[in-house]
């Protein structure tokens, strides 16, 4: 009894947090536009307002859960350079040229509103997935988390990392020799374009199996593919690949977690105190390479980490501007893109035009005008359908993260978040353009990890006849 009372508190919890973040998530999408002679300002209560909603989510649905994960990121890549300005960590002045072109203009302070409306509708959708699958009893069947054994893809899993890497790197030495390692991002993208879409497909490949290995079975497999991946992360990160190792990287801590092995809080702040460190340097090196490593700046600046991050509000800044000055909005243009272009490949009749011309595709069209700055979710759906798409389409993310948080059995939980969250993660910094396509192609990889586990398995363990003893008359 105490147990189904304890059960009905926490869902009444969860449904007055999310009316709570979903009234306040309304409210910040309705004061759009907002005037202000002075953006910073404003930061410093947005600032304060988002770090209240982040530690909430925490509070609320654990740390290395799938939602908080998510949110910490997407906070860190919308509101890195509001805290770094509103708690006056840094100054204007200290800020790079190129943040400050925008950062001060009339619309900062809308896109930092649009986000944290967005913030605050991504709390809302997880919090009401979270009250509705509230269990009163233990399920049934459910894993022990005691069990080391989660599912039979480990090592198939870590094949595919040594697999994906090993490609990766075949494909930089063939396009710039031994060198390749050591130059400019710019100078890798321009050596490794014949091969974008082999590497788009190494990318999903990777992440897939990357969380696939983690949750296996112990045992030196496993931590061979764990030594790889990190391996390619030391040569990855000075090429500029942040976001290949990022994502990928956060993905498979929480599905680790997810099985019961997730870091504790010193390694995990050890861990964030290091990723803050490395981000400026990574930045200074990412335009020269590891061969102009000694003209880098490589003293730890902190605040230019969140800086750095917090940049996807620039775009989210651009799409606000563009409908100020009359632009009406797509209509949902950009989510039906992916599916229009992917069915023109299997359909004879329909014929879209090429990619790089497309204005559909955002990313595409922020490019086009203004180079590339990255993308952002918030971005996207205000651009689709104004202040309310940012608050329905964050809201069905949280949502949907949120059920797979809820997913009690950990084998499902686990391939759940190898095929949805990893292209999730990467919208946050991207366009929605390539999830369609990884969600597609993250569940046929699985489909033919099964269906050649269950052919394997029938030609090994295939018993052979043997003919009946008949006992003799003689």
């Amino acid at each position: 009894m105490r147990e189904l009372s304890s059960a009905r508190h926490a869902r009444l919890i969860c449904i007055a947090y999310a009316l709570v973040t979903g009234v306040l998530a309304g409210a910040a999408a309705l004061l759009i536009p907002i005037e202000t002679a002075d953006p910073v300002v404003s930061f410093r209560w947005i600032a304060p307002a988002s770090v209240a909603v982040i530690a909430s989510m925490a509070w609320f649905g654990g740390i290395w859960t799938a939602t908080s994960v998510y949110a910490l990121i997407f906070w860190c890549f919308h509101f890195g350079l509001v805290v770094v300005l509103g708690t006056a960590w840094a100054g204007v002045e200290d800020l790079s040229v190129w943040e400050l072109s925008w950062l001060l203009g009339p619309h900062a302070v809308d896109a930092a509103i649009l986000s944290l409306a967005g913030l605050l509708a991504f709390a809302c959708g997880s919090a009401l997935v979270f009250a509705r699958r509230l269990p009163s009893h233990p399920a049934r069947g459910a894993s022990s988390v005691s069990d080391p054994v989660v599912h039979a893809y480990g090592a198939a899993g870590s094949m595919l990392v040594f697999g994906t890497i090993g490609v990766w790197c075949l494909i930089v030495v063939s396009t710039g020799g031994p060198g390749g390692f050591f130059v400019s991002y710019e100078d890798y993208r321009a050596m490794t374009t014949p091969y974008g879409d082999v590497l788009a497909v190494i990318w999903m490949v990777l992440g897939l199996g990357l969380v696939l290995s983690v949750t296996g079975r112990p045992g030196g497999l496993r931590t061979a593919a764990a030594a790889t991946f990190a391996a390619f992360s030391l040569v990855a990160l000075p090429l500029g690949l942040r976001s290949e190792v990022m994502f990928r990287g956060m993905a498979a801590l929480v599905a680790a977690a997810r099985c019961g092995r997730g870091l504790s809080s010193k390694r995990a702040l050890a861990l964030g105190v290091a990723l803050l460190a490395v981000i400026p340097i990574v930045r200074e090196v990412r335009n020269t390479g590891l061969s102009g490593l000694s003209d880098a700046v490589l003293a730890p600046r902190f605040y230019e980490a969140l800086a750095e991050m917090g940049g996807s509000l620039n775009p989210v800044e651009k799409v606000v501007r563009w409908h100020a000055e009359g632009e009406p909005f797509d209509g949902g243009r950009s989510y039906w893109a992916p599916i229009e272009r992917a069915a023109a490949r299997v359909l004879p009749g329909l014929v879209v035009s090429k990619a790089d011309n497309d204005m559909r595709i955002t990313s595409v069209l922020v490019t086009d005008r203004v180079g590339a700055i990255g993308f952002s979710p918030v971005a996207e759906a205000y651009r689709n359908f104004g202040g309310a798409g940012v608050v329905i389409v964050l809201g069905l993310f949280g949502a949907a993260l949120a059920a797979i948080d809820s997913i009690r059995e950990r084998r499902l939980a686990v391939f759940a978040l190898a095929i949805v969250y990893v292209p999730m993660l990467m919208n946050i910094r991207n366009t929605f353009i390539f999830v369609p396509a990884h969600l597609a192609g993250g569940v046929a990889l699985l489909a033919v990890l099964a269906a050649s586990r269950h052919v394997l398995g029938s030609v090994v363990r295939r018993p052979y006849a043997r003919p009946a003893y008949i006992r003799s008359e003689v």
